[in-house]
């Protein structure tokens, strides 16, 4: 039970323990003018029912007012739901134009990465072929310069025999 609760529930209970305490003074007779006319009757009858009937206004009134506010939070709700369910669509085609943004990417990243794989293998096989050929001649060089020192060392080796003859 809230302070406030107990706040109103103090108060009915001093109010109804006055009422009990003076009751005979409350239900004795008195004229009571209506400007029209006068009645003879207990005033505090009057008041207590005029005090139940405030009561029962504002007991209907607050009822009143909170099934209004119970009728708009549901329609809150609803609406929050409504907005809810947008946003998580609007949420997820985001994600599937981020998820599409990261695949063109991605193959745009694989192409320009096999065309620059593929430039430094055409680059590396010329790199090749020019060593290649390098060794080539070389090599024929060599071979080239091993006859004429062969043919020198048998024109050597003649003469050696001709003097040793």
């Amino acid at each position: 039970m809230t302070f406030r609760s107990m706040g109103v529930l103090i108060v009915f209970l001093v109010s109804l323990l006055f009422v009990v305490v003076n009751w005979g003074p409350i239900m004795t007779p008195m004229p009571i003018s209506f400007i029209l006319f006068t009645v003879n009757a207990p005033l505090g009858l009057f008041l207590i029912v005029g005090g139940a009937l405030v009561f029962v206004v504002c007991l209907l009134w607050m009822l009143w007012k909170q099934a209004t506010t119970l009728v708009d939070l549901q329609k809150a709700n609803r609406e929050a739901r409504t907005a809810r369910a947008a946003a998580e669509t609007a949420e997820g085609s985001r994600i599937v134009k981020f998820e599409e943004g990261l695949d063109e990417r991605f193959v745009r990243f694989e192409k320009d990465l096999l065309e620059k794989v593929a430039g430094e293998l055409k680059a590396s096989r010329e790199s090749d072929e020019a060593v290649k050929k390098d060794l080539q001649q070389t090599i024929e060089q060599m071979k080239q310069s091993l006859d004429a020192s062969v043919k020198a060392l048998k024109e050597v080796e003649e003469q050696t025999n001709q003097r040793l003859i």
